[in-house]
């Protein structure tokens, strides 16, 4: 998981230990928003370190349910764990945590992740 984490780090500008928090919070959001059936798919996508920081529980519930959360959720949810209520810094992490998974996940990983946030979530920084 280091790999993935310093990588993340050096892209967001962030300090590992915040980059260790951040990164399975994004993870989290796209795992959750899936479907089962998509969920399952991307969990199998993710590189080892990652996909093993979640419990079998929470597993168990990304394979089982759908939630219906949103960007702007998980993007609070950042600002208020890694950046101090810095909204505009969690939404840099967030991007630059999308465009990250896509690269670990290959073509199919990419074209969920970017289904689940559709044309009318995206946003340039």
């Amino acid at each position: 998981m280091e790999d993935i984490i310093g990588t993340f780090a050096k892209r967001s500008g962030l300090l590992p230990q915040i980059a260790i928090m951040a990164l399975p919070l994004i993870t989290r959001f796209f795992l959750k928003k899936a479907s089962p059936q998509n969920a399952s798919g991307l969990m199998s996508m993710l590189p080892s370190g990652l996909r093993d920081i979640f419990s079998d529980d929470e597993k168990n519930e990304f394979t089982t349910k759908q939630e219906n959360v949103s960007q702007d959720q998980v993007e609070q949810e950042l600002a208020d764990q890694c950046f101090n209520g810095d909204k505009t810094q969690a939404q840099k992490a967030f991007q630059e945590g999308r465009k990250l998974l896509n690269e670990k996940t290959g073509q199919q990983g990419q074209g969920i992740i970017e289904g689940l946030l559709g044309n009318s979530d995206k946003r340039q920084l």
